[in-house]
């Protein structure tokens, strides 16, 4: 007993079943977790040592290095990449895409533990973490206020930061921008010479004493008591007053003790004002709609503190909205798709009931999607959700042919269930087949090559997958027990053959079959002639992405201090902008400024047109002003139309070197116009003290490098001693020279590092040389090697263009031995990102062909069908010409998707015929009739699948910027040109190939037959 007979047979179980399927589905959309993207590990994990104050080559020498040899010995290491600075070391570890980090990360952490003793004393913490998309802050939020901040951590922590972590779901939140207070022990340099005190000692016996010490335990006749030497320091006056040596003399003699908060060293500007970053992060496990709800309700409870009079803490960015918005977009455009498709049902069946019975499919199938998903412990993102919406206009697909297949026999005057059993059985391979189709072209995705496109789409497959299923079932179920037991059609008066546009098809059909050659050589000119338009799509459009922002790069000659860069660079920049607010008509203006480094973000309103945005750039790139120091660029958006991103490394082993380098190659693009927003941070740099330690001299007043090192760390960047609770928690206790001290060299020089035997003070200038030198910004490396980058846009004809341009331009450099060029790596990356797509699309082909040759019991009939592909090439080409859409890699999912539905219609089709032949009829009689039959049905399931689609090729809707309707114009361009030349020139196609299968069977069978015998002379054959 099939399934369609024991639905008939058991009416009653197969509706609780449905019921069962429905509800349970129901629940779990409420329980079901919404996220903006599935939890994904991605494949980088990143080591971070800071060590501030320091210079990026010592930061290269003692830390970066050793970790590297350490790390490299890492397994499935990709690519490794380092970058020393200022205020420390980042190592970035890359492996390829689905691979498991719980057990590398342990092994890194081992790696990284076994070369500690090689990395300064100073270096009191490493930082291993990697990256998942869970990590993504659900909340980021700005502190505005007309009045310094700077100085009010504790405030803030109290009034903001610990009341939004006590809500439900939230893990962490951090404030940036101001600090958390800590004792200065600021020594004064003259009173360090009077006094004659070595600070390397000072450190350690401030250090040492400030412990409290473990004793052990006693016990009397009763109790047992533990002891505890309480030599901590609990107070400040405790440090002010703390004994330098035997002769009366105290901290504070020689130093200003004092709470402050350490230094920053970048600012935030929010609409011109100073602002303090809040970023909020979930648990894990937490729903991120829901939790940003509570937060929002307890960020508006905030905002009417009376003690927080004048300050406003504003949502910057809102990740439930954005979930909200997206989620809401798709149901919008899947729902009037939906209901679209139900119309069209409708407008062909002429029947309320079996419209219903069919439309039935979509929201049951959805909904029981969802239950699958939940069980499944998945989550409902934007991808699982476009998923869904995708396939709507497919779910009902099946049950249209299964339907139509029940009506054929009750035009017959066959009884109800009879017709609904022998009608299912008729059409079960071809819609089982179908939904295969469909399925296996994800296939690829489980045993291709792991990438990141891979991985996101997978999700898109698992949840068109689980739909169509549920649609499979629905039309081998609901549809035969429908009709069979509750619905009653009436056949037509007239057989819908003799309709008017089945008479025309019978024409045209019969037109194609007569003159077969005539056909195969229009169509493929036809096929031919779609490379045309196919080549002038662009790859990316401004309207095919949902931009709502413009960013101005500061590009600076020399490493200015952060606050010279707002004062003279920021602030100018930002006053330009405003007194242009109402002309460009923007939201806010954002502005973040450190060290040598600064951007401002311009952000507009959700309602303005990308291409309004995109005007705006260029007013903005002809009216901004020059400021004599920096070169403010306003950044490309990548993927604006005809631009093309392309970077350059170069590799080598001096840092100077590579930037001379840099420096022509920069100048070199400069003369081709196609060349714009040219970046590069090599070029800047800044100029240090360089304190090199004569070890002789050293060694011969008794001095360890590894003491004046110490000394140097206490002096330059400052050292943390052992701290003190508090109520409030743990204060840090820092211990560094006045910032006006450190500003002399002389007295630099003058530090006591120690005596000599006849008690005389032994000098840093004594047993080290000072040299003021030009010293890079950022020391970056890759696999090892010094690395330096250029990066460009292209405004050119195409980006091959572009790159052999710049390929001309750095082999012109004629680089030294060892020293060599590549393109960036994303460049690399999107070559293989397309190699990995084709491989997956003829995979997929492959699949494709598999089921339905299994289907077929033939291996030439499935070769017919194939052909539908390329016939679906000709309406993708076309269609996205005319509508000026860009082939990118949203088309790419669409194209993909299209692969295993264009065939849907040549199997039904196919398989149609191949029955009737089994029947006895002649080849072209079977073809004749099974297309005519298959008509209705082939145009009724295109044509809700392309309506469905229609609100989403039309909307805006997006995901991470990225708009849907490529996506949607591909799968619909190729199922119109696929349906009307499969129903056309399929049917040529197959008997073209049937002949020549059969020809190819008569000449087996004649090589197979057995030979004749020579007769013998005089003897004839059958004698």
């Amino acid at each position: 007993m099939n399934l369609s007979d024991f639905s008939i047979k058991y009416p009653v179980t197969i509706c609780m079943v449905l019921v069962c399927s429905v509800v349970l589905g129901a629940i779990s959309i409420f329980k079901i977790p919404l996220v903006f993207l599935p939890d994904v590990d991605f494949p980088q994990i990143e080591v971070f040592v800071p060590y501030p104050n320091a210079t990026p080559e010592q930061v290269e020498r003692t830390i970066t290095k050793p970790l590297e040899e350490a790390l490299a010995t890492v397994p499935h290491i990709k690519n490794l990449n380092s970058t020393s600075e200022a205020n420390g070391a980042r190592i970035n570890l890359e492996f390829n895409w689905g691979l498991k980090l719980d057990v590398v990360r342990a092994e890194i952490r081992e790696k990284v533990e076994q070369v500690r003793s090689e990395l300064p004393n100073d270096v009191d913490h490493i930082y291993v973490r990697n990256f998942r998309s869970s990590d993504i802050p659900i909340i980021e939020g700005r502190i505005s206020s007309g009045r310094d901040l700077r100085g009010s951590y504790d405030f803030l922590e109290q009034k903001i930061k610990k009341p939004l972590e006590r809500i439900k779901g939230v893990a962490e939140v951090q404030i940036g921008g101001v600090s958390k207070r800590e004792i200065d022990v600021y020594l004064r340099i003259d009173d360090i010479k009077t006094h004659k005190v070595d600070v390397g000692a000072l450190f350690r016996r401030l250090d040492g004493a400030n412990l409290n010490i473990s004793l052990g335990r006693v016990r009397d006749n009763v109790n047992r008591f533990g002891i505890l030497a309480e030599n901590a320091l609990t107070s400040l006056d405790e440090i002010k007053n703390f004994p330098m040596n035997d002769r009366g003399l105290k901290l504070q003699d020689i130093a200003d003790v004092e709470f402050g908060e350490p230094p920053l060293d970048y600012g935030r500007h929010l609409n011109g004002d100073y602002a303090i970053a809040v970023t909020i992060f979930k648990a894990s496990d937490a729903n991120t709609v829901d939790t940003v709800r509570r937060v929002r309700e307890k960020i508006d409870e905030i905002n009417q503190d009376p003690s927080l009079q004048g300050i406003q803490l504003l949502v910057w960015h809102d990740a439930g909205e954005e979930i909200t918005k997206a989620l809401n977009g798709l149901l919008e455009a899947g729902t009037y798709g939906a209901l679209l498709a139900v119309v069209v049902l409708f407008v062909f069946l002429w029947r309320v009931g079996a419209t219903l019975a069919v439309g039935a499919a979509i929201p049951f199938s959805i909904v029981a999607s969802i239950g699958f998903l939940y069980l499944a412990d998945k989550t409902l993102n934007v991808l699982s959700m476009m998923g869904l919406m995708l396939s709507a206009g497919m779910l009902v697909d099946n049950a249209v042919v299964v339907l139509e297949s029940i009506f054929r026999h009750l035009e017959k005057k066959e009884d109800r269930v009879t017709a609904a059993k022998v009608g299912t059985k008729e059409v079960v391979m071809a819609v089982v087949a179908s939904t295969l189709t469909s399925i296996i072209v994800f296939v690829p995705l489980v045993f291709g090559r792991k990438t990141e496109f891979s991985t996101w789409l997978a999700e898109v497959g698992i949840a068109i997958i689980i739909t169509l299923c549920c649609s499979l079932f629905i039309s081998l179920t609901l549809i035969p027990l429908g009709l069979a037991r509750f619905i009653r059609m009436k056949p037509p008066k007239t057989e819908s053959t003799k309709t008017w546009l089945a008479r025309g098809y019978g024409r045209a059909l019969d037109w194609t079959m007569r003159h077969r050659l005539v056909t195969v050589v229009l169509i493929l000119l036809t096929i031919g002639l779609s490379v045309i338009p196919f080549k002038k799509l662009p790859d990316m459009t401004p309207e095919a992405l949902d931009l709502r922002d413009l960013q101005l790069q500061y590009s600076f000659s020399e490493n200015y201090h952060y606050a010279k860069i707002e004062e003279d660079y920021v602030n100018p920049i930002e006053q330009f902008l405003f007194k242009n607010k109402e002309r460009w008509k923007f939201k806010d203006v954002y502005s973040f400024y450190g060290n040598g480094e600064a951007f401002t973000r311009i952000y507009f309103d959700e309602e303005t047109p990308p291409e309004e945005v995109d005007g705006v750039r260029e007013q903005i790139r002809k009216e901004l002003p020059v400021i004599p120091g920096a070169d403010i660029t306003l950044g490309q958006q990548r993927g604006a139309e005809n631009t093309e991103w392309l970077g350059v490394n170069l590799y080598g082993e001096d840092t100077q070197t590579l930037n001379e380098f840099v420096a022509e190659a920069k100048r070199r693009m400069r003369r081709h116009s196609e060349f714009k927003e040219i970046f590069t941070q090599q070029e800047r740099g800044r100029e240090e003290v360089q304190i090199r330690l004569n070890r002789d001299l050293a060694s011969k007043y008794g001095i360890r490098a590894q003491e004046v090192g110490g000394i140097l760390a206490i002096v330059l960047r400052g050292r943390e001693v052992r701290g003190f609770h508090t109520s409030d928690g743990e204060v840090e206790i820092w211990v560094k020279l006045r910032p006006e001290d450190r500003e002399n060299l002389d007295d630099l020089r003058s530090i006591v590092i120690g005596g000599d035997d006849q008690g005389r003070d032994i000098l840093l200038s004594s047993v080290a040389d000072f040299n003021i030198v030009k010293a890079p910004q950022a020391i970056e490396r890759e696999d090892r090697r010094t690395r330096a980058f250029i990066s460009a846009v292209y405004s050119g004809a195409n980006k091959d263009e572009g790159k052999k341009l710049l390929t001309d331009i750095m082999n012109g450099l004629n680089l030294p031995t060892g020293y060599t060029w590549s393109f960036d790596r994303w460049v690399a990356e999107e070559e293989q990102s397309d190699k990995d797509f084709y491989f997956n699309m003829v995979l997929a082909l492959f699949m494709v062909y598999f089921v339905m040759a299994s289907l077929f019991e033939s291996l030439a009939h499935p070769f017919a069908i194939m052909f539908s592909l390329p016939f679906a090439f000709v309406g993708i080409a076309w269609l996205l010409f005319i509508t000026h859409t860009p082939f990118n890699f949203m088309s790419q999912i669409g194209l993909l998707i299209l692969i295993g539905v264009v065939v849907n219609n040549g199997i039904v089709l196919i398989d149609h015929v191949n029955n009737f032949r089994r029947k006895g009829l002649p080849r072209a009689q079977a073809i004749r009739e099974g297309c005519l039959e298959r008509l209705r049905p082939i145009l009724m399931t295109a044509g809700t699948t392309v309506i469905g689609l229609l609100p989403l090729a039309l909307g805006h809707a997006s995901i991470a910027r990225a708009r849907y309707f490529p996506m949607a114009r591909t799968v619909m361009g190729g199922l119109i040109a696929s349906t009307v030349l499969t129903l056309v020139v399929l049917p040529t196609f197959y008997s073209l190939i049937d002949d020549f299968a059969l020809w190819l069977r008569r000449l087996w069978l004649q090589t197979r037959a057995p030979q004749p015998a020579t007769p013998v002379e005089g003897q004839a054959f059958g004698d």
